[in-house]
């Protein structure tokens, strides 16, 4: 009897010892697979980073285009012409290859909605683009932008159109949610 009230003594102690170690062991585990994450996450930017800075600031910079100069972007990417739609084609790839996964999901629901011709005036493409625009620079650089702000920046009549932006940006949000 006394032999296995010593036995039980000693599994009950190994037992309360384990479980008074658990929650350092969850929480060493957490902290090794965050740790990993991170590091993996860090390693991925450094190398896009490395590998395209030049390219990712022509990325942009042709995105940006599509609201400073729209005449000019017209006409280079204009769907009737084999190097337009190859200009195009180009800057789809590029912005897959460097965009993130946000900036992606913002292409495919652009390219969609440019495919399904919806959008009559124009209005939802543009606000497509400036999402798409301040999703690179976040991806590039780091700098968050209000998209609508890249509109009224660039648009005269912004003012005029306010609401219909702002649905648009909405339904956007939307989507990539």
């Amino acid at each position: 009897m006394v032999i296995l009230n010593v036995v039980m003594t000693l599994v009950m102690i190994v037992l309360v010892g384990l479980i008074l170690k658990l929650p350092d062991y969850i929480t060493k585990s957490w902290l090794e697979q965050t740790k990993n994450r991170n590091a993996h996450d860090i390693q991925v930017e450094s190398y896009f980073k490395q590998l395209g800075g030049e390219q990712q600031q022509e990325v942009l910079s042709k995105w940006t285009e599509f609201l400073t100069d729209l005449d000019k972007t017209t006409q280079k990417y204009n769907g009737s012409s084999s190097s337009g739609q190859r200009n195009f084609k180009k800057l789809i790839h590029d912005t897959v290859v460097y965009g993130s996964d946000r900036t992606v999901n913002l292409l495919s629901n652009y390219s969609h909605s440019v495919y399904e011709g919806a959008d009559s005036n124009g209005n939802k493409m543009l606000v497509y683009v400036a999402y798409i625009i301040t999703s690179l620079k976040s991806d590039f650089s780091g700098y968050k932008i209000e998209p609508l702000t890249l509109l009224k920046l660039m648009i005269k009549d912004y003012d005029d159109l306010e609401e219909i932006y702002s649905k648009y940006a909405e339904e956007i949000e939307q989507e990539i949610k």
